[in-house]
């Protein structure tokens, strides 16, 4: 399939979405593409000329800033669970910046992000970004098929941020992980863990490719100078729409379970949103 193509497409039918909605204050979801922005006939520029892109990473949960290693369980999911959170670490790759010419713009690097390192928590991409009117932005969750190579980034493998070769091998997208109350009101532990799809039901496995491809939600930006915007993580999602997690089912480990990952990649559409500065 075209890439260019099936962007524009999604773009066309996103528009007419954004324009049909009489609620103002709806939410509306960013458009997963499970086809990689780093597709063949994608351009990828390297320091081309003109201007900075400094992206803030933030993350809220149930609608206020995060807020690390709590003693109580301040959070809840859709299954009106109460949880905590006491680490989050995560990966993005391939920023996209998409002109109202049909131009696509890629940065070809990536960013860990890990809230106990609060430098991580902005990104300054390499590409420069040209003057002019860009439709919205997008980003890959993770490393697409033709990245999550074993292996290949020095400073992942020294911060262990590997995935299991057993399990499909290539890198971690996400380590987010805290305490949960059961259904015994008791204290347990999560660790929700994404990375590559491996499926152990025949032997044997089998794993798929598991990253995501987001067009953020009214996005667009008039480019003319060095500019920012941030890209918040909404936790909760990953727990909802369309896919309800129970963390009484999927705790720890989830890095072998096929459908808890598969979940994972289904509520990424839900669990960002941009903000201009």
């Amino acid at each position: 399939m075209n890439f260019k193509n099936s962007i524009l497409s999604v773009l066309a039918l996103s528009i007419l979405t954004f324009s049909s909605c009489e609620d103002d204050n709806e939410m509306i979801e960013p458009v997963v593409m499970q086809e990689p922005m780093s597709a063949k006939n994608t351009t990828i520029l390297n320091d081309t000329s003109n201007y900075t892109a400094t992206i803030n990473l933030t993350q809220l949960a149930n609608n206020s800033a995060l807020r690390m290693n709590t003693t109580d369980y301040p959070y809840t999911n859709a299954l009106n669970q109460s949880f905590n959170v006491t680490k989050l670490q995560y990966l993005i790759s391939e920023v996209t910046f998409f002109l109202n010419d049909s131009t696509i713009i890629v940065d070809s690097g990536y960013h860990y992000v890990d809230l106990t390192n609060s430098t991580s928590l902005t990104y300054m991409i390499k590409t420069k970004i040209p003057a002019g009117t860009y439709s919205s932005v997008g980003f890959t969750f993770g490393f697409d098929e033709e990245d999550n190579i074993s292996g290949a980034y020095t400073d992942l493998n020294t911060l262990g941020w590997n995935w299991p070769a057993i399990f499909g091998g290539g890198y971690h997208f996400l380590r987010l992980e805290g305490e949960y109350l059961d259904s015994n009101n008791t204290s347990a532990e999560f660790k929700t863990h994404m990375g590559t799809a491996s499926d152990g039901s025949t032997m044997p496995r089998t794993n798929e490719i598991n990253h995501f491809d987001v067009i953020l939600p009214n996005s667009n930006l008039t480019v003319s100078s060095d500019f920012s915007f941030d890209i918040e993580m909404n936790i909760e999602e990953w727990y909802t729409n369309p896919i309800d997690w129970d963390f009484n089912v999927w705790n720890a480990p989830v890095m072998p379970i096929s459908a808890a990952q598969k979940a994972l990649n289904s509520n990424g559409s839900s669990v960002f949103t941009f903000k201009k500065q």
